[in-house]
């Protein structure tokens, strides 16, 4: 089943933000309050966990991963930092689209209802199947 429907997946794509970023630069700080989510479209992102370091990413997300997804669930603090990374060209920004939360609460509302709209709907189809 789909968690939003299409006139759902027009209304965020209409909310949606676009951002660019230059090399090096902090997109979200680990422990800072999170209230956007974050689609690559273009370039690299570096994630660095305090805990585990400060110098070597854990991972680099690239164009079509996400971030900050959990924000869309709750205002949280962030569990990582995300860096424009170094492995951008010189010229190559990090282009990010960007759905704040609020945004998508006001048009959807609360993510968990989505998710749990879903699983019903799920369900109900396969305990109607013999």
């Amino acid at each position: 089943g789909e968690i939003l429907k299409p006139h759902e997946v027009h209304s965020v794509a209409m909310a949606a933000q676009f951002k660019e970023y230059s090399k090096g630069q902090v997109i979200v700080r680990q422990g800072d309050v999170g209230d956007a989510f974050y689609m690559i479209e273009k370039g690299f992102v570096d994630v660095y966990i305090r805990e585990k370091s400060d110098t070597h990413p854990v991972v680099t997300l690239k164009a079509g991963d996400f971030f900050g997804e959990k924000a869309l669930l709750s205002s949280d603090v962030r569990t990582a930092t995300c860096v424009a990374s170094a492995r951008n060209s010189s010229s190559e920004e990090v282009k990010c689209m960007l759905l704040m939360r609020e945004d998508f609460v006001r048009m959807l509302g609360d993510l968990e209802y989505l998710l749990d709209r879903s699983y019903d709907f799920r369900k109900d189809e396969n305990d109607g199947k013999g």
